[in-house]
């Protein structure tokens, strides 16, 4: 803002010469208006105005919640997914191993045996005895139209060991044989079953043994008969002869409530 020298008359601008008049030198005093103006920075000093893209920029995209919904279905899957792998264990390894074991029935020499009576089994004439047998319908994890068998089996002790030799067991419902379960296969999922129940292998032994033998069969079978298998072995460890021997069931209804 340009004021009027008190000396020569002539007009400048009090900010370039802090308020000296570049004409005859006369200090003059500026007004308050021209006082603020030489306070506020000049226009080339102000900073320069924002670029277009910083004056605005896209919002951050929204964080993605899991929906509730999504998350209880996923557990939902889990859940199931893991019933299925405890609760069937039964079911499972007696389909697996009814196909691994088949070939060796229908070629099978046969022999008969009473429930409630020994029979020499084996080379050895290890002696036997099949006792009670129980339909389980109250029996955890059993799918739906299928029943739990069990058996009870005495061995007795043997003189010596026969290496050359193999057993399994089936229990003949209807037309399929269905192979016994397995003592780890309790062990893991009916623990409370393991303590008093006798492994299929322990047929091969020379110790005495006793325990239940455990089966998963159709419902709707009403005859049950219980094979005892014995695969001759050659040099060659390969199955030369089997010799089956079966003893008819009576079945009744049992509970593990209790066990």
């Amino acid at each position: 803002m340009n004021i009027l020298c008190s000396n020569c008359g002539l007009r400048y601008d009090p900010a370039v010469n802090n308020g000296i008049c570049p004409h005859c030198g006369r200090y003059n005093e500026a007004p308050p208006e021209a006082r603020q103006a030489a306070a506020a920075p000049a226009y080339d000093e102000l900073p320069p105005d924002p670029a277009p893209e910083e004056l605005w920029a896209p919002p951050a995209p929204p964080r993605r919640r899991v929906s509730r919904a999504a998350l209880v279905l996923l557990g939902i899957f889990l859940l199931a997914f893991a019933a299925e792998c405890v609760a069937f264990p039964l079911v499972s390894s007696g389909s697996r191993a009814v196909q691994a074991q088949a070939a060796y029935v229908p070629d099978a020499v046969r022999e008969a045996a009473a429930q409630n009576e020994a029979f020499a089994f084996g080379p050895g004439g290890r002696q036997v005895t099949v006792g009670a047998a129980q339909r389980l319908t109250d029996l955890r994890g059993v799918e739906q139209g299928a029943v739990a068998v069990r058996v009870w089996c005495e061995t007795k002790k043997m003189d010596g060991y026969q290496s050359a030799w193999a057993t399994d067991l089936f229990l003949q419902a209807g037309e399929i044989y269905y192979p016994a379960l397995q003592i780890y296969d309790l062990e893991s999922f009916y623990p409370e079953l393991a303590a008093g129940a006798m492994d299929p292998y322990d047929l091969q032994g020379s110790a005495m043994s006793e325990g239940w033998l455990y089966f998963v069969v159709p419902g709707e079978a009403a005859k049950y008969t219980l094979w005892f298998q014995s695969q001759a072995l050659d040099r060659n460890y390969d199955v030369s002869e089997v010799t089956m021997t079966g003893v008819p069931l009576a079945v009744e209804e049992g509970s593990v409530s209790g066990e």
